[in-house]
């Protein structure tokens, strides 16, 4: 009997051992981040990725503050329900943060027993792409400034060239008119003037001559 109970008191034990064990192995640790933690990139990224060792809960947190301790998220942290294993956990960031080390911070949730576990990690924006834009855009709007004078010679060469052709057709319309009313004054001036010369025939003169 005493050996019997002396087994199941290590068994107990063992079993103990096992449950606890796998208590303390049920937290979401960090697996890999974008940025990855420490890494300094070049212009600013859009969002802050975390990809956890097991499957996350909703209420899991990232928050991500410049060296003052400014935000630089604009909304809260995302679990993605796109990812089948439910480890990834994204936030969104602030477009066109300024050069700098940013500290993010963030807690998981275990899916398995609602355990949570906290850390932090810190990267670095080198080469913030907001000065770029000014140069790009100035070398744009003047070629559009430039083309605009030719359009402005080619429209004033065409109205220079059109009361000409238009001057043309008033003055053969009118010389057209000035000699059909001529030739029917000189017809009508003949006419009367025949009408006045020709020989007048009695009219009980009845014998042509």
């Amino acid at each position: 009997m005493k050996h019997m109970s002396f087994a199941a008191a290590i068994a107990a034990m063992l079993v103990l051992s096992i449950l606890t064990a796998g208590r303390v192995s049920a937290h979401a640790e960090l697996d890999r981040s974008n940025p990855e933690a420490g890494s300094t990139v070049n212009g600013s990224p859009n969002q802050v990725e975390i990809w956890f060792t097991e499957e996350i809960a909703e209420g899991s947190t990232i928050a991500v503050v410049d060296a003052s301790g400014k935000s630089a998220t604009t909304a809260e942290a995302k679990l993605d329900l796109f990812d089948p294993d439910r480890k990834h956990l994204t936030v969104e960031l602030v477009p066109n943060l300024p050069d700098g080390t940013y500290t993010v911070d963030w807690t998981s949730i275990s899916a398995e027993d609602g355990d949570t576990e906290s850390d932090s990690f810190t990267f670095t924006v080198e080469g913030s792409g907001t000065p770029v834009a000014s140069p790009v855009a100035s070398p744009e709007a003047s070629p559009t400034a430039t083309s605009t004078p030719p359009a402005t010679k080619v429209s004033g060469s065409l109205q220079n060239t059109d009361p000409p052709k238009a001057q043309k057709a008033d003055i053969d319309e009118r010389a057209l008119a000035i000699a059909l009313s001529t030739g029917v004054i000189a017809a009508l001036l003949i006419y009367g003037f025949w009408r006045l010369v020709r020989p007048k025939r009695h009219p009980f003169d009845r014998n042509p001559r």
